[in-house]
């Protein structure tokens, strides 16, 4: 049985002062290729700021966060949940812009309970 990770890479920028690297066990789904993974446009979240709602999510690869595209969505190993969704942006992580109030959010990525909606 081969072991697959979800990497996570994000340049020095808004969403990290240092940037980071880090890599995820992904988790053990059934289904066949691509099962256990999928496209994030929105979720329900809550900001470190108390910003609660639905949220817009892209993935940033320029730290204006003009340069954008489609956010994924994994499902790894946590050693809290057992199982979560690890959301991924690009080079300079996600921009997140809360649906109600404009409010912009930088994260170089989202670990969430399996059970956010999406």
């Amino acid at each position: 049985m081969t072991v697959e990770f979800v990497h996570v890479e994000v340049e020095a920028g808004p969403a990290s002062a240092d940037g980071l690297s880090m890599r995820w066990k992904r988790a053990a789904v059934t289904g066949g290729a691509g099962a256990g993974e999928r496209a994030v446009a929105a979720i329900d979240y809550e900001s470190e700021e108390g910003l609660a709602g639905r949220w817009h999510v892209r993935a940033a690869d320029d730290p204006d966060g003009t340069d954008t595209r489609e956010a994924r969505a994994a499902l790894v190993e946590d050693s809290s949940d057992g199982t979560a969704w690890l959301v991924v942006g690009g080079k300079h992580g996600l921009l997140l812009e809360h649906a109600e109030t404009g409010a912009r959010v930088r994260e170089p990525y989202l670990l969430l309970s399996r059970t956010t909606a999406f």
